[in-house]
């Protein structure tokens, strides 16, 4: 009888190891125990060999099995999605706060087209104060990974910044990307020294900067010095050539070796027509200001420009945009009677359909997207060379003029006499803005993030 069990338990392990099933050879060890009780030991000993045999052949049927079955199994979706996601580089963009301006509206077209690229891209970003249009909700409703950082605020605040600090460490941590880039001023200080703590390679963005031109000759030693000193390893990104100039070898920031110059995407704008647009005057030209109301936009100046332009001409004006300085603006505007519109924020298409002229009157710029988004409308911009304004100024794409009310508001009738009389041509700025779709620049940005997680942040450069 234990004979005859014992031979029935083999021929059961034979078939466990064909099937692959594990659960046969326990059965098999049972019945082998049982054996022994009965007291046939010089058979149950061979047994007890093939039992143990027969065990390992099993394990490593059952290991090939279930390796062969994730290898090509279509009934496992997620596992395959899990691998494909592993495989995407991860990288962390840190901005201030995701408010409708050039910075934010950057980082929306990268994650829109990066994905393609094997780029897996996420957002750590503060909160946008109660009267900035904040595009957080429409970035995560087309699924964006946000994560806040409620303490990185817009106001300077030494405690606030230390516990901004603290959370954007962890957040590095927690989310292990392969490389952080930030955006402005604060993400752009707090974040490089996170990433100088932790040994992640970071890319800090100059959208613009306050480096000259507003404050005291002592504030901007200090930002001079601090910019210095937050430089440090990190890779900094300029976004035309005569901006990585002024930035790595006017002001001395950063290692030149780990400058990068990379125009920023810019979705292309198509002309909307709008209610408010039939309360501008038929036949009258349009001059138009398109930004935010900050002290870097110096709308003061383009107000002043304005008034000299409709001294010498029948012109209106649109002013479309809103922050901080629109109340005071409002109020020079009916203090100096000029027939100028205020629209408050309103969409590019719809302001740059009701302009016949942009002009931009800036400190500084890097790379405006207002003056491409013009260019695909087919509206000619006038700027001072000022920043990245340079180069769309020498490429043709932009028309140029010395940073007065008198050179720019000279400038801008004749441009508009161009304008009225049909001869304007916008070949070249229209070329530009194609160049400058977002398709055509994620690539760039997703090899420069493979470059620079190669990196290593602390190697010291030669040359």
């Amino acid at each position: 009888r234990a004979v005859r069990g014992a031979q029935f338990a083999v021929r059961s392990a034979q078939c466990a190891v064909e099937s692959g099933a594990l659960t046969t050879a326990i059965v098999f060890t049972k019945r082998m125990t049982r054996i022994r009780s009965v007291g046939v030991e010089g058979r149950t000993a061979h047994v007890a060999r093939r039992t143990s045999h027969v065990a390992r052949r099993t394990s490593h049927v059952a290991r090939r099995t279930s390796h062969d079955s994730e290898r090509h199994s279509d009934f496992r979706p997620s596992r395959v999605a899990d691998r494909a996601l592993a495989s995407r580089m991860r990288v962390l963009h840190l901005i201030a706060r995701l408010n409708d301006g050039g910075p934010a509206r950057v980082i929306a077209a990268l994650a829109r087209t990066l994905p393609s690229h094997g780029i897996m891209v996420e957002v750590a970003a503060g909160r946008c104060a109660a009267d900035e249009r904040d595009l957080a909700p429409r970035l995560q409703a087309e699924g964006l990974t946000l994560l806040e950082v409620n303490e990185l605020g817009r106001a300077p605040s030494l405690w606030a910044d230390v516990q901004a600090l603290r959370r954007i460490v962890h957040v590095i941590r927690s989310r292990r990307p392969a490389v952080v880039h930030t955006h402005t001023a604060k993400a752009g200080a707090l974040g490089r020294i996170a990433c100088r703590l932790l040994g992640v390679p970071c890319l800090h963005t100059y959208h613009g900067h306050v480096l000259d031109g507003y404050f005291s000759p002592a504030t901007n030693l200090i930002l001079h010095t601090g910019e210095r000193l937050l430089a440090g390893a990190c890779h900094h990104h300029a976004l035309t050539a005569s901006q990585a100039r002024d930035l790595a070898t006017g002001h001395a920031i950063g290692r030149r070796a780990r400058w990068h110059v990379l125009p920023v995407p810019v979705e292309p704008v198509r002309r909307q027509p709008a209610a408010w647009q039939r309360e501008l005057i038929p036949g009258v030209p349009v001059i138009g200001f398109l930004g935010r109301l900050v002290a870097v936009k110096d709308v003061d100046l383009w107000l002043a420009m304005f008034a000299a332009v409709a001294n010498e001409r029948t012109v209106q004006g649109v002013i479309c945009g809103d922050g901080p300085e629109r109340a005071r603006l409002e109020a020079l505007v009916r203090q100096r009677a000029l027939p100028v519109r205020f629209t408050g924020t309103v969409p590019a298409g719809e302001a740059l359909a009701a302009m016949n002229v942009l002009v931009m009157t800036s400190r500084n710029e890097g790379l405006p997207l207002v003056a491409v988004e013009a260019a695909s409308c087919g509206v000619p911009v006038l700027a001072p060379p000022v920043g990245g304004l340079v180069d769309l100024i020498a490429a043709g794409a932009v028309w140029g003029a010395e940073r007065s009310a008198q050179a720019l508001g000279a400038a801008c009738g004749h441009l508009l006499d161009e304008v009225m009389a049909g001869r304007t041509t916008m070949a070249r700025a229209q070329a530009l803005a194609r160049l400058l779709q977002p398709a055509r620049v994620a690539g760039r940005y997703a090899e420069l993030y493979r470059q620079l997680s190669a990196t290593p942040l602390r190697e010291v450069d030669k040359g």
